[in-house]
């Protein structure tokens, strides 16, 4: 179910919605959630790009799977912030459950 929440915009952005809405030919309350959306995505990989958070918090915040954000930062070009050890000990563990 969803929730109702009364946000305060500069009238810029009224502005920028309403031309989104207008252009995609979708209703106003559509747009803002659709840039809710973008945004969750955006915040999650600049997050990760500062190395301050996981890959896996990452996929967390941006509500996709772990293979999806790993695909969307591959199609980005950002690079991953594991290290050696990082990975080492990942396949440690894969190793270990897969006895």
């Amino acid at each position: 179910m969803q929730s109702i929440m009364s946000i305060r915009l500069s009238p810029e952005d009224i502005k920028m919605i309403n031309e989104i809405a207008t252009r995609e030919k979708i209703d106003k309350s559509t747009a803002v959630r659709e840039l809710v959306e973008m945004g969750k995505v955006y915040f999650a990989i600049s997050k990760y790009k500062e190395g301050k958070i996981s890959i896996g918090k990452a996929a967390e915040i941006a509500d996709l799977p772990l293979s999806e954000i790993m695909d969307l930062f591959a199609d980005l070009g950002i690079r991953s912030n594991l290290t050696m050890e990082d990975y080492l000990a990942g396949a440690k563990v894969a190793e270990e459950i897969l006895k």
